[in-house]
């Protein structure tokens, strides 16, 4: 997806066209130039304008906010739609599942991760047909790379018009103004950025009093300005000029604003400013930054939210950091999003869907404070890091959160019971990944230490996870002892939410050691006991699990109930660990219906969905699966690959409402035959068989002739030449499967 910029697309049509030329021939382009220099909008505009070219989408990654270069590989499978990695390398993930798909990836604002250049070399080496447009001040220096600088704008007094009536509805560039706005053009070195902050005041200044204003405050404020060079100085100089001419409630909130990545959401603002003696009466002061185009409205849901362009952010920050104020607001934007951490429940449990959703929306932010806490105070941090634990497991933020948990254990005292929390917190998001052999020893540890210290809710939860990686990695007899060990604990504690989660894996855990009845009534109770404390996840799991072992058990018309419910309660939560296993049970489901193409459509769906989520099934619902099947592959024969394959490519809404469909299918056969009619697939079964047109006239009632005509559009339909590759074909779509003696 695209954004959808604020303004209209002014200008550049030269610097476009030689975009185009460059990217058609480069599976690299950098777009280079100062900030404010109009990258991002030249390079969405190419992107827009080039989507034609590439079947496999365009894709904008913003890095914005993003200062670890290691986070590079996340934001792209983010913004793919990919999980983080399981077990392999996220590049090796990532060139997977890009391998033979023509995208258009476009990486916006580089210059504070360029040594991620590396990474994108590296993807488009593991990649064939992947294009990738950079923005940067900077070029990457790495192999692949065509270098576009982006020059100043030619276009720029029709840019000042456009902004300018924009800000005051009616101004036009009359001939008496137009030489005045060339000049105010040319004294901002073309720079749209700079640019636009000027038009903007043509809603108090004339053209003529902007001109006068730049032509004194640039001279001062760019002889002052050296850290930085050539147009780059006339850019800061540009945002100083805005800046001093504020309300100093305004000047101060620009400060303010600095701190936050990712968006500024206006209560957590107010709260900042608040805390940070800023002041609380923002509405003024807001208007009027956005009237000046230092802040911009970011319409992202229905409550205020604004955002700063990353060099106008920058300039305030570094007027921050040359007061006493900086160590303050950084600190009170912190508590602001610690305070939104602090309730969230460790795992398994985690936040509902609105919950995951505003983490999702402020994880930027999150980040910052979590890179100010683990400076300023560790133990913060790793509090804070532990509560995040399961967002970063429902959302996929698997080897981020175990870096940080890992980096954040090393700074704090071991003796700490947050320090214990993080070693089970880790393991939880190794055990999402499948990496038992990260998780087994950080859960010994756990398990060790909470036993030693008598602290038995500690010891359940650790327990909790080790039988589930244990029962994800195929050791029954470990998952049933640490299960059975963890729910003793929890029954004994009398804490609804933590008998909730035992009771869900508890339930798994009797149904994988045979015994139906047990199963269903753990899940029942974990399924009433997560609705009466609002745990969504571990009740949208359970639910699911339950149509599961219902249908193992014979009741297929409970099973539909509580699948139909569970799947699509899992989908809304964004819980792709649980999607598979939801698809693995409406697979049985359609299996048991008698619709065996659907069954095996849907397994394949979930398998490629494991696959591109990284996801892992535990092993004993992979088995459950594979003994649904069989009657199915035995009976299709060799078209089961096939059907297989082609659910590999379903969109996911389409494999639930196939997987729900109650519809018998065509009982005539199992496989396909696109485009034939019943009596042609009849005759083809017959040929296939060996019979002549004569014998297939005579079984049928029909003439030869009417025979050799059917047999000719048959062979025409399939596109195929002789009857041996009729016969084959047959045989490979499953149609011989259902034939019994003579087909009347």
């Amino acid at each position: 997806m695209l954004p959808q910029p604020p303004t209209s697309f002014v200008g550049r049509e030269r610097e476009l066209a030689e975009a185009q030329i460059l990217l058609a021939g480069s599976r690299l382009l950098t777009l280079t130039g100062p900030g404010g220099a109009g990258k991002t909008r030249l390079a969405i505009e190419l992107a827009r304008r080039s989507a034609a070219d590439f079947s496999g989408g365009t894709s904008f990654v913003r890095l914005a906010a993003v200062r670890d270069p290691a986070l590079v590989p996340v934001e792209v499978a983010s913004a793919l739609g990919l999980q983080d990695s399981r077990g392999t390398a996220l590049l090796d993930h990532l060139s997977a599942n890009l391998s033979g798909r023509e995208l258009l990836l476009v990486l916006d604002n580089m210059e504070q991760v360029l040594e991620a250049g590396g990474f994108v070399a590296d993807l488009l080496s593991a990649t064939d047909a992947v294009r990738i447009v950079v923005t940067s001040r900077a070029p990457l220096h790495v192999a692949w790379e065509q270098e576009l600088p982006v020059p100043p704008l030619s276009e720029a007094v029709q840019l000042f018009a456009a902004r300018a009536a924009a800000s005051v509805p009616g101004f036009s560039l009359t001939a008496g103004h137009a030489a005045t706005v060339g000049k105010i053009a040319e004294r901002l070195d073309g720079l749209p950025l700079a640019i636009e902050l000027a038009a903007a005041r043509v809603r108090v200044l004339p053209p003529e009093a902007i001109l006068e204003r730049l032509h004194d405050s640039l001279a001062f404020l760019v002889s002052n300005s050296r850290d930085v060079r050539g147009r780059q100085r006339t850019l800061r100089a540009t945002i100083a000029w805005s800046h001093e001419l504020l309300s100093e409630p305004a000047r101060r909130l620009f400060l303010v604003c600095s701190v936050f990545r990712g968006g500024i959401d206006l209560t957590a603002l107010e709260e900042v400013c608040s805390a940070s003696g800023t002041g609380s009466s923002l509405l003024d002061p807001v208007t009027e930054l956005v009237d000046h185009s230092l802040l911009r409205r970011a319409d992202r849901g229905q409550a205020p939210r604004f955002a700063m362009l990353e060099t106008v952010r920058e300039f305030a920050a570094d007027l921050l950091a040359d007061g006493q104020e900086e160590l303050v607001t950084r600190g009170a934007h912190a508590q602001v999003f610690w305070r939104l951490v602090e309730p969230l429940p460790r795992p398994p449990a985690a936040p509902n869907r609105a919950g995951l959703d505003l983490l999702e929306l402020e994880h930027d932010n999150i980040r910052a404070a979590l890179d100010h806490f683990s400076a300023t105070d560790p133990g913060t941090a790793l509090r804070m890091a532990n509560r995040l634990s399961g967002f970063w497991s429902i959302r996929g933020y698997f080897s981020e959160g175990r870096r940080r948990l890992a980096a954040l254990r090393d700074l704090v005292p071991d003796l700490d019971h947050e320090w214990l929390d993080a070693l089970t917190c880790e393991a939880w998001l190794a055990t999402d990944q499948g990496d038992r052999t990260a998780a087994l020893p950080l859960l010994e540890r756990a398990v060790e230490r909470a036993r030693a210290a008598g602290d038995q809710a500690r010891e359940a939860e650790a327990l909790l996870c080790r039988g589930r990686i244990r029962g994800i990695t195929g050791d029954p007899a470990g998952f049933g002892d640490d299960i059975e060990r963890s729910l003793a604990l929890r029954e004994a504690s009398g804490d609804p939410a933590g008998l909730a989660g035992a009771l869900w894996l508890a339930g798994a855990a009797a149904h994988y050691q045979g015994d139906g009845l047990l199963a269903m009534q753990r899940l029942e109770r974990s399924v009433a006991l997560s609705a009466e404390v609002g745990l969504s996840v571990i009740r949208a799991r359970a639910l699911q699990l339950l149509g599961v072992v219902r249908l193992d058990n014979d009741d297929v018309s409970g099973a539909k109930v509580a699948l139909a419910e569970a799947l699509p309660e899992v989908l809304d939560l964004g819980d792709r660990f649980a999607v598979p296993i939801g698809l693995s049970g409406l697979a049985g489901l359609a299996a048991r219906h008698g619709r065996p193409r659907s069954a095996l459509r849907l397994s394949g769906a979930a398998a490629a969905y494991e696959q591109v989520n990284q996801t892992n099934r535990p092993q004993f619902m992979r088995s459950t699966l594979d003994r649904w099947l069989a009657p199915v592959v035995a009976q299709v024969g060799p078209a089961a690959g096939r059907l297989q394959d082609e659910g590999r490519d379903m969109p996911l809404d389409e494999a639930i409402a196939a997987g729900l469909d109650p519809r018998p299918e065509d009982p005539w056969h199992v496989g396909t035959s696109p485009g034939l009619t019943d009596r042609e697939r009849e005759i083809a079964v017959l040929v296939a068989r060996g019979m002549a047109n004569r014998e297939i006239a005579e079984q049928l009632v029909l003439s030869v002739r009417t025979v050799e005509t059917h047999v000719g559009r048959v062979l025409t339909k399939l596109g195929l030449r002789t009857r041996g590759q009729l016969t084959a074909w047959a045989h490979q779509e499953g149609l011989m499967a259902d034939v019994r003696g003579d087909v009347t």
